[in-house]
Protein backbone atom coordinates (compact mmCIF):
# COMPACT_ATOMS: atom_id res chain seq x y z
CA UNK A 1 0.00 0.00 0.00
CA UNK A 2 1.62 3.38 -1.39
CA UNK A 3 2.00 6.06 1.53
CA UNK A 4 1.22 9.41 0.50
CA UNK A 5 3.62 11.99 1.55
CA UNK A 6 1.93 15.05 2.70
CA UNK A 7 2.72 17.96 0.76
CA UNK A 8 4.59 20.87 2.29
CA UNK A 9 2.53 24.20 3.10
CA UNK A 10 3.54 27.11 1.28
CA UNK A 11 5.75 29.41 3.12
CA UNK A 12 2.98 32.37 3.79
CA UNK A 13 6.41 35.15 3.36
CA UNK A 14 6.35 33.43 -0.72
CA UNK A 15 3.14 34.81 -0.72
CA UNK A 16 3.75 38.38 0.19
CA UNK A 17 3.21 40.61 -2.89
CA UNK A 18 7.14 41.21 -3.71
CA UNK A 19 7.79 45.11 -4.25
CA UNK A 20 8.97 46.17 -7.60
CA UNK A 21 12.59 45.52 -8.36
CA UNK A 22 14.48 49.34 -8.84
CA UNK A 23 17.75 48.60 -10.99
CA UNK A 24 21.24 50.53 -10.28
CA UNK A 25 22.34 53.30 -12.42
CA UNK A 26 24.24 51.67 -14.66
CA UNK A 27 21.26 49.32 -15.64
CA UNK A 28 19.00 52.19 -16.42
CA UNK A 29 21.58 54.53 -18.24
CA UNK A 30 20.56 55.14 -21.61
CA UNK A 31 17.29 52.58 -21.82
CA UNK A 32 14.88 53.83 -23.84
CA UNK A 33 11.57 53.63 -22.32
CA UNK A 34 9.56 51.49 -24.05
CA UNK A 35 5.86 53.47 -24.28
CA UNK A 36 4.95 56.45 -25.79
CA UNK A 37 4.78 59.35 -23.81
CA UNK A 38 4.18 63.14 -25.23
CA UNK A 39 8.21 63.89 -23.90
CA UNK A 40 8.95 60.70 -26.61
CA UNK A 41 7.59 63.04 -29.29
CA UNK A 42 9.13 66.06 -28.18
CA UNK A 43 11.91 67.18 -30.23
CA UNK A 44 15.64 66.07 -29.91
CA UNK A 45 16.60 70.33 -30.02
CA UNK A 46 13.84 70.73 -27.99
CA UNK A 47 15.25 68.54 -25.06
CA UNK A 48 19.23 69.80 -25.36
CA UNK A 49 18.30 73.62 -25.35
CA UNK A 50 16.32 72.65 -22.81
CA UNK A 51 18.87 71.50 -20.82
CA UNK A 52 21.80 74.05 -22.05
CA UNK A 53 19.51 76.47 -20.98
CA UNK A 54 18.64 75.93 -17.81
CA UNK A 55 22.71 75.12 -16.68
CA UNK A 56 23.14 78.57 -17.97
CA UNK A 57 20.77 79.82 -15.51
CA UNK A 58 21.96 77.64 -12.88
CA UNK A 59 25.58 79.14 -13.64
CA UNK A 60 24.27 82.44 -13.08
CA UNK A 61 21.86 81.91 -10.48
CA UNK A 62 21.87 79.61 -7.67
CA UNK A 63 19.16 80.70 -5.38
CA UNK A 64 16.37 79.03 -4.05
CA UNK A 65 14.39 80.78 -6.83
CA UNK A 66 16.66 78.58 -9.16
CA UNK A 67 16.40 75.31 -7.71
CA UNK A 68 12.67 75.99 -7.46
CA UNK A 69 12.46 76.53 -11.19
CA UNK A 70 14.34 73.66 -12.13
CA UNK A 71 12.51 71.40 -9.52
CA UNK A 72 9.01 72.61 -11.51
CA UNK A 73 10.78 71.79 -15.39
CA UNK A 74 11.94 68.17 -13.71
CA UNK A 75 8.50 67.63 -12.32
CA UNK A 76 7.21 68.43 -15.68
CA UNK A 77 9.33 65.87 -17.20
CA UNK A 78 8.25 63.08 -15.20
CA UNK A 79 5.03 63.38 -15.53
CA UNK A 80 4.87 64.19 -19.28
CA UNK A 81 7.79 61.05 -19.86
CA UNK A 82 5.23 59.14 -17.99
CA UNK A 83 8.13 57.33 -15.67
CA UNK A 84 6.79 54.37 -13.47
CA UNK A 85 8.76 54.01 -10.21
CA UNK A 86 10.35 51.24 -11.09
CA UNK A 87 12.33 53.14 -13.40
CA UNK A 88 13.98 55.36 -10.89
CA UNK A 89 17.53 53.75 -9.88
CA UNK A 90 18.86 52.59 -6.86
CA UNK A 91 21.59 54.71 -5.46
CA UNK A 92 24.31 52.38 -3.71
CA UNK A 93 24.79 52.50 0.05
CA UNK A 94 27.77 54.41 0.03
CA UNK A 95 26.43 57.65 -1.90
CA UNK A 96 24.09 58.39 0.88
CA UNK A 97 27.17 57.56 3.44
CA UNK A 98 29.66 60.18 1.38
CA UNK A 99 26.57 63.05 1.15
CA UNK A 100 25.76 62.52 5.14
CA UNK A 101 29.51 62.71 5.95
CA UNK A 102 30.15 65.40 3.28
CA UNK A 103 27.07 67.25 5.07
CA UNK A 104 28.98 67.08 8.61
CA UNK A 105 31.93 68.66 6.96
CA UNK A 106 30.06 71.81 5.12
CA UNK A 107 27.56 72.54 8.47
CA UNK A 108 31.16 72.30 10.74
CA UNK A 109 31.91 75.28 7.98
CA UNK A 110 29.30 77.37 8.23
CA UNK A 111 27.85 76.02 4.25
CA UNK A 112 25.46 73.48 5.12
CA UNK A 113 23.08 75.76 3.30
CA UNK A 114 25.08 76.02 0.11
CA UNK A 115 25.59 72.36 0.29
CA UNK A 116 21.87 71.58 0.29
CA UNK A 117 21.53 73.54 -2.75
CA UNK A 118 24.41 72.44 -4.40
CA UNK A 119 23.50 68.53 -3.89
CA UNK A 120 19.86 69.44 -4.75
CA UNK A 121 20.91 70.83 -8.32
CA UNK A 122 23.21 67.88 -8.74
CA UNK A 123 20.41 65.67 -8.08
CA UNK A 124 17.57 67.13 -10.49
CA UNK A 125 20.12 67.64 -13.51
CA UNK A 126 21.17 64.00 -13.35
CA UNK A 127 17.60 62.95 -13.36
CA UNK A 128 16.80 65.60 -15.93
CA UNK A 129 19.32 64.17 -18.29
CA UNK A 130 18.10 60.45 -17.31
CA UNK A 131 14.71 61.27 -18.64
CA UNK A 132 16.18 62.77 -21.43
CA UNK A 133 18.09 59.77 -22.08
CA UNK A 134 15.05 57.79 -21.45
CA UNK A 135 12.66 59.27 -24.18
CA UNK A 136 15.38 60.00 -26.74
CA UNK A 137 16.17 57.72 -29.70
CA UNK A 138 19.96 57.83 -29.61
CA UNK A 139 20.16 58.02 -33.40
CA UNK A 140 18.62 61.29 -33.71
CA UNK A 141 21.24 62.70 -31.10
CA UNK A 142 24.24 63.65 -33.51
CA UNK A 143 21.70 65.20 -36.62
CA UNK A 144 20.13 67.01 -33.89
CA UNK A 145 23.97 68.71 -32.24
CA UNK A 146 24.59 69.13 -35.67
CA UNK A 147 21.99 71.11 -36.19
CA UNK A 148 21.77 73.11 -33.22
CA UNK A 149 25.66 73.85 -33.63
CA UNK A 150 24.70 75.37 -37.24
CA UNK A 151 25.52 78.48 -36.96
CA UNK A 152 29.09 77.78 -36.20
CA UNK A 153 29.50 76.94 -39.90
CA UNK A 154 30.18 80.37 -40.44
CA UNK A 155 33.30 80.23 -38.35
CA UNK A 156 34.43 77.19 -40.26
CA UNK A 157 33.77 75.08 -37.50
CA UNK A 158 33.64 71.17 -37.83
CA UNK A 159 30.63 70.92 -36.42
CA UNK A 160 29.54 67.40 -38.29
CA UNK A 161 32.46 65.79 -36.78
CA UNK A 162 31.65 67.31 -33.15
CA UNK A 163 27.93 66.18 -33.29
CA UNK A 164 29.30 62.96 -34.79
CA UNK A 165 32.07 61.98 -31.35
CA UNK A 166 29.67 63.64 -28.98
CA UNK A 167 27.02 61.06 -30.61
CA UNK A 168 29.51 58.30 -30.46
CA UNK A 169 30.43 58.94 -26.65
CA UNK A 170 27.37 59.72 -25.47
CA UNK A 171 26.42 55.55 -27.43
CA UNK A 172 29.87 53.75 -25.80
CA UNK A 173 29.17 55.18 -22.54
CA UNK A 174 27.23 51.96 -21.25
CA UNK A 175 30.13 49.67 -22.87
CA UNK A 176 32.95 52.17 -20.61
CA UNK A 177 31.06 51.03 -17.47
CA UNK A 178 30.56 47.81 -17.98
CA UNK A 179 34.56 47.90 -18.17
CA UNK A 180 34.72 49.14 -14.65
CA UNK A 181 32.28 47.31 -13.66
CA UNK A 182 34.25 43.92 -14.77
CA UNK A 183 37.52 45.25 -13.82
CA UNK A 184 36.33 46.24 -10.17
CA UNK A 185 34.71 42.45 -9.56
CA UNK A 186 37.74 41.22 -10.66
CA UNK A 187 39.73 43.24 -8.09
CA UNK A 188 37.31 42.58 -5.32
CA UNK A 189 37.99 39.14 -6.20
CA UNK A 190 41.67 39.44 -5.35
CA UNK A 191 41.82 42.09 -2.77
CA UNK A 192 41.79 40.37 0.34
CA UNK A 193 43.28 42.97 2.68
CA UNK A 194 42.11 45.98 4.85
CA UNK A 195 45.21 47.51 4.71
CA UNK A 196 44.35 51.18 3.78
CA UNK A 197 47.79 51.93 1.95
CA UNK A 198 47.17 48.53 -0.10
CA UNK A 199 43.68 49.34 -1.03
CA UNK A 200 44.66 53.18 -2.07
CA UNK A 201 47.03 50.88 -4.19
CA UNK A 202 44.31 48.64 -5.84
CA UNK A 203 42.12 51.59 -6.61
CA UNK A 204 45.14 53.47 -8.62
CA UNK A 205 45.92 49.97 -10.60
CA UNK A 206 42.07 49.64 -11.20
CA UNK A 207 41.78 53.34 -12.29
CA UNK A 208 44.44 52.24 -15.10
CA UNK A 209 42.84 49.31 -16.00
CA UNK A 210 39.81 50.61 -16.79
CA UNK A 211 41.71 53.25 -18.46
CA UNK A 212 43.55 50.91 -20.65
CA UNK A 213 40.78 49.12 -21.53
CA UNK A 214 38.60 52.36 -22.82
CA UNK A 215 41.52 53.36 -24.73
CA UNK A 216 41.96 49.45 -26.12
CA UNK A 217 37.80 49.58 -26.80
CA UNK A 218 37.84 53.79 -28.48
CA UNK A 219 41.25 52.17 -30.63
CA UNK A 220 38.82 49.15 -31.95
CA UNK A 221 36.16 51.26 -32.62
CA UNK A 222 37.80 53.78 -34.56
CA UNK A 223 39.78 51.10 -36.99
CA UNK A 224 36.55 49.78 -37.40
CA UNK A 225 34.91 52.83 -38.24
CA UNK A 226 38.24 54.20 -40.20
CA UNK A 227 37.73 50.57 -42.52
CA UNK A 228 34.18 52.08 -43.39
CA UNK A 229 35.41 54.99 -44.85
CA UNK A 230 34.76 57.32 -42.07
CA UNK A 231 32.29 58.95 -39.95
CA UNK A 232 29.27 59.43 -41.76
CA UNK A 233 28.08 62.92 -41.63
CA UNK A 234 24.70 63.44 -39.95
CA UNK A 235 21.96 63.53 -41.93
CA UNK A 236 19.79 66.35 -41.56
CA UNK A 237 17.00 66.16 -39.62
CA UNK A 238 13.11 66.81 -40.95
CA UNK A 239 11.22 67.95 -38.20
CA UNK A 240 10.01 71.11 -37.06
CA UNK A 241 8.96 72.53 -34.24
CA UNK A 242 5.38 72.09 -33.05
CA UNK A 243 3.17 73.43 -30.40
CA UNK A 244 4.37 71.05 -27.95
CA UNK A 245 7.74 72.07 -28.82
CA UNK A 246 7.01 75.89 -27.96
CA UNK A 247 5.12 75.05 -24.81
CA UNK A 248 8.30 73.58 -23.57
CA UNK A 249 10.68 75.94 -24.35
CA UNK A 250 8.30 78.57 -22.91
CA UNK A 251 8.29 76.61 -19.63
CA UNK A 252 12.15 76.29 -19.68
CA UNK A 253 12.09 80.39 -20.31
CA UNK A 254 9.74 81.09 -17.52
CA UNK A 255 11.77 78.93 -15.22
CA UNK A 256 14.99 80.54 -15.44
CA UNK A 257 14.09 84.05 -16.37
CA UNK A 258 11.39 84.44 -13.32
CA UNK A 259 13.97 83.13 -10.53
CA UNK A 260 16.38 86.16 -11.86
CA UNK A 261 13.55 88.52 -11.74
CA UNK A 262 12.22 87.03 -7.79
CA UNK A 263 15.54 87.06 -6.48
Amino acid sequence: MTQRHAQPSPDPADQRPRRPHRAGVHEVLLRRLPHDSPLHRLGVGTKLVTLLVLTIATGLNTGWEQLAGVAVVVGAALVAARVPLRALPRLPHWFGLTILISFGFAAAGGGAERFIRLIAFGLLFALLSLVIAWTTDLSALAPALARIGAPLRRLRMPVDDWAVTAALAVRCLPLVIDEVRTVAAAHRQRTTTRDPAMLLSRLVDMITASMAAALRRSSDLGEVIAMRGGAATPAPTTMRPGLADVAALTLVLAASVLPAVLS
